[in-house]
């Protein structure tokens, strides 16, 4: 069994992730897509941290000797997933970032084509 002190420990420092991520919502800086999946990441780790039974219980079912290895199995398993679904919005964004930059090319080439059309209308055009 884990210790007192090592158990108040796990508590507090679940609450700060939790607190520390709801402050990163209210400054904006976590947006809104991601902000539910911490918080329900930072609220599990309170309950784990508040009820150890439950990653004992957990680590039993699923065949783990050490209840430690069961959170590290699954940190690991959501850091690949964040990790996949950021590859996953990183490459969106660079297919609309090339759809973008071939539009602004081909909107600067419509807008020099008019420029030099409007410029020489003016030149043939007689002065009064």
């Amino acid at each position: 069994m884990i210790s007192p002190r090592l158990n108040l420990v796990a508590i507090v420092g679940s609450a700060l992730l939790l607190l520390v991520i709801l402050e990163l919502i209210r400054r904006r800086y976590l947006r809104e897509r991601y902000a539910l999946i911490w918080i329900i990441l930072g609220a599990l780790f309170l309950v784990i941290s508040i009820w150890m039974d439950i990653l004992y219980g957990l680590a039993q079912v699923l065949g783990f000797s050490v209840p430690s290895n069961a959170l590290f199995f699954f940190g690991i398993l959501f850091l690949l997933l964040i990790s996949l679904g950021l590859s996953v919005i990183t490459s969106r964004l660079a297919e609309k970032n090339r759809v973008l930059t071939q539009e602004v090319v081909l909107l600067k080439k419509r807008f020099n084509d008019l420029e030099k059309n409007l410029t020489a209308s003016k030149e043939t055009q007689p002065t009064p």
